[in-house]
């Protein structure tokens, strides 16, 4: 995890066993393979290893937004600082009834959803 909550692969740790999609609770993580549509090589297997999104974290470490929140024509994605009290995030956690995926799990997760509950029943 860096120090600003992002969580990544370690490249220099992955030996591509995939024991941590086996263990991801939200099904985040994915092999990177040769046959993936977006496929990128490996930095030290060469071939596939663990994968995940990154929030575009050389994006948002520049100040910039992730890609998906950028591109999005009706702005369904929010992506912001939780502790700027003027962000853009958290006037919706404010205003809006949002839920959590799994957080029992005692996982800290950080992304909220609009209108889960009205979604899953």
């Amino acid at each position: 995890m860096t120090k600003d909550g992002v969580v990544l692969v370690d490249y220099d740790y992955c030996i591509g066993c995939r024991y941590c999609i086996m263990a991801c609770p939200y099904g985040a993580r994915y092999f990177n393979s040769k046959e993936s549509p977006h496929y990128k090589p490996h930095p030290n297997l060469g071939g596939g290893g663990a994968d995940k999104c990154t929030w575009c974290y050389h994006r948002i470490t520049k100040g910039l937004l992730p890609a998906c929140v950028q591109a999005c024509p009706v702005g369904a994605r929010v992506f912001g600082d939780l502790k700027d009290p003027e962000s853009a995030v958290n006037k919706i956690l404010d205003k809006e009834r949002i839920n959590l995926l799994k957080p029992d799990l005692g996982t800290k997760p950080k992304v909220y959803y609009v209108g889960l509950d009205r979604e899953v029943r």
